[in-house]
């Protein structure tokens, strides 16, 4: 709500207006004064969870008048002249304002620990993930730069591949952690272009160098999306990368194109061991890994996360899907609107 301040007013106006009406039912059962006054306090520090400090203050003023036009004699007016209704108005405003400022600093106070953890885990993960594949650079290269006149090619080409290999492992996950920054801090600003989502597609295949394990089935008769391509390209790759590194080195991973009358369906599935249903709502968490202690088997816990901050930005849908066997990955992209394909 704090990205559209107008819903956390909209809310504030909802909610108090319902406690008010709430308080008013109950008014006709001999509710005490006291009891109604708990009822509106209680709606403004809900509001101030929810939303805002501004909206909070709005349900105060709101709350007020409600509580005079309806609770106080002359009943129907704004007129207060109960001296105990006017002290306990004035109680009412001084709580409210101070909870709502409260509530402010500890939403705020959250949100700091939650970025302490966030970079916490960052150079946890960092710690890890660029310690692998840079030792593997340095080891490769070290050998190739000590004995590479007394190796033979295919040995020093191996060295060289494997540096390069381990260069681009690197290079991803830098990219994806800079991704993963960025989302958790809402930094992404899309640019969004009408075009047909088969081109995407196929420019991610190619950045695999095993595209012969890759089959795709192709059932779209309007592929047309509205998506950043290069953001989205990263999404896929993510996904598909994942889904080749559970399968093993031979088995297939499968994209099968698909639509409905809102979306553009993309199931990605692979041969692998699957993904136990009690971890499916984790995997796509940042930094949650099915990685063994430092055994290095399992992802970084960065690919699945960031394809779906991706996925939401576009206004898509991603998750685990039940299977006979493996893990079948779904991506739902809303379909560009007929005028948006014409055009």
């Amino acid at each position: 709500m704090s990205k559209q301040p107008w819903l956390g007013y909209l809310a504030s106006v909802a909610i108090t207006c319902t406690a008010a009406g709430l308080a008013y039912l109950l008014d006709h059962w001999l509710l005490p004064t006291s009891g109604t006054v708990l009822i509106l306090q209680l709606a403004v520090l809900l509001i101030a969870f929810l939303t805002n400090f501004r909206a909070a203050l709005l349900a105060v003023v709101l709350a007020l008048l409600l509580f005079n036009f309806l609770f106080t004699e002359p009943r129907y007016s704004l007129h207060m002249t109960d001296i105990d209704e006017m002290v306990t108005a004035i109680v009412f405003i001084a709580v409210g304002v101070i909870t709502s400022h409260l509530v402010t600093l500890f939403r705020n106070q959250k949100e700091s620990l939650r970025q302490a953890q966030l970079r916490s885990n960052i150079l946890l993960s960092v710690s890890h993930d660029l310690r692998t594949p840079l030792a593997s650079v340095i080891g490769n290269l070290s050998t190739l730069q000590a004995y590479q006149e007394r190796l033979p090619e295919q040995e020093r080409a191996e060295l060289l591949q494997g540096a390069l290999d381990e260069s681009d492992r690197l290079h991803r996950y830098i990219e994806n952690l800079l991704q993963a920054t960025r989302l958790q801090h809402g930094e992404i600003r899309l640019t969004h272009a009408v075009q047909d989502i088969r081109p995407v597609i196929s420019k991610t295949l190619s950045r695999f160098a095993s595209q012969e394990r890759l089959l795709v089935k192709d059932n779209l008769q309007h592929a047309m999306v509205e998506v950043q391509s290069s953001l989205l390209e990263q999404a896929l790759f993510n996904v598909i990368d994942n889904a080749m590194r559970f399968s093993g080195e031979t088995a297939p991973v499968t994209l099968s194109l698909s639509e409905t009358d809102k979306f553009i369906v993309i199931d990605i599935k692979d041969e692998g061991p699957g993904i136990e249903t009690s971890k499916r709502s984790l995997v796509f968490n940042v930094f949650y890994s099915s990685r063994e202690k430092d055994s290095g088997t399992g992802g970084t816990g960065l690919g699945l996360s960031v394809a779906k901050g991706i996925i939401d930005i576009h206004n898509g849908h991603i998750s685990i899907e039940e299977s006979s066997d493996g893990c079948l990955v779904r991506i739902k992209l809303p379909r560009a609107n007929i005028t948006e394909e014409v055009s």
